[in-house]
């Protein structure tokens, strides 16, 4: 499991393990301003794709995005969202 920032870094290093193919569940960027019940949201968001990592018998997708917006994000786009809508 890695944050979108942490990608990359997460792909070389799981090739330099010789890991290419490396499954990896992918959260939104940042986490450390997140509350605790955003924190519980995406843990909710993740638990299935996690769940179906660890117990996958068959092929499993090299990356697995969590759906989960960001409260700032969510910030921006309702403020953007809002001045639009101004006359």
């Amino acid at each position: 499991m890695v944050t979108t920032a942490f990608l990359q870094h997460a792909r070389l290093a799981a090739r330099n393990l010789r890991l290419e193919k490396l499954p990896l569940v992918v959260t939104p960027h940042p986490l450390n301003d997140l509350g605790v019940e955003e924190v519980r949201a995406l843990a909710r968001a993740a638990y299935p794709a996690i769940i179906a990592h660890l117990t996958a018998t068959g092929a499993i997708a090299e990356e697995t995005r969590i759906d989960f917006v960001h409260p700032a994000e969510r910030a921006r786009h309702t403020a953007n969202a809002a001045g639009a809508n101004k006359p």
